[in-house]
């Protein structure tokens, strides 16, 4: 175990949260006989995309096109997106730009097309694939989620009210405890709090408690 320590460049930072989705949602819209079938997915990984993806390419196998987009992380840095034999422009990017427009990551959109006869143009097309993936995530509930830093406190048992108060004041949940030779807890630490965390610790409880990450 480590001594009561912090990673200041982290910790001093405030901006530890994003916007995601919290569930999957399916919507339709028709646009000239087209079926634009849309589905919002919650996605951690470009694995867990690719999963998703195969399903509905499956379930839709006589489908005209599975145009699709995602971005995923906490910066957003990570992203992939494709029209799927649509023309260039006209799918992949648009539903990415609607992603965008809400300020999304950890998320991924498909849109299947089933086409109707009747050719939309490259306009169309653009505002067709953009309004079918504005309309799945306006069926979404958009969530704030925060960036954590998991840790074990290990500390005397005359401690334990002190311990507390310290978790009070921060808002911190007990994730797990066990109470062998001494008092364990796990808990997850936003990283904007991390810092004035481990210091109300050590004021607190005289400085007798161990992190370990």
């Amino acid at each position: 175990m480590e001594p009561l320590s912090s990673n200041n460049k982290q910790d001093e930072a405030a901006n530890d949260s994003y916007l995601t989705i919290a569930e999957r949602r399916d919507t339709e819209i028709k646009i000239l006989a087209s079926r634009f079938l849309s589905y919002a997915l919650p996605c951690r990984s470009a694995e867990a995309f690719a999963a998703e993806l195969e399903t509905l390419r499956k379930e839709h196998y006589n489908a005209t096109h599975h145009c699709f987009a995602w971005r995923i992380g906490y910066e957003g840095d990570a992203f992939r997106y494709s029209d799927d034999g649509e023309p260039g422009g006209t799918a992949g990017k648009r539903i990415l730009g609607a992603i965008d427009r809400q300020g999304l990551t950890d998320v991924g959109i498909v849109v299947v097309r089933y086409f109707g006869g009747t050719k939309l143009g490259v306009g169309g097309l653009s505002r067709a694939y953009a309004d079918a993936a504005e309309a799945a995530l306006a069926e979404c509930t958009i969530v704030q989620r925060f960036l954590t830093r998991k840790l074990t406190l290990t500390f005397p048992y005359d401690m334990t009210s002190q311990v507390h108060h310290v978790l009070d004041m921060h808002g911190i949940e007990v994730a797990d405890r066990r109470y062998e030779e001494h008092c364990i807890y796990d808990v997850a630490v936003r990283l904007s709090v991390h810092a004035r965390f481990i210091r109300d610790l050590g004021n607190f409880a005289q400085r007798s408690v161990t992190v370990s990450e």
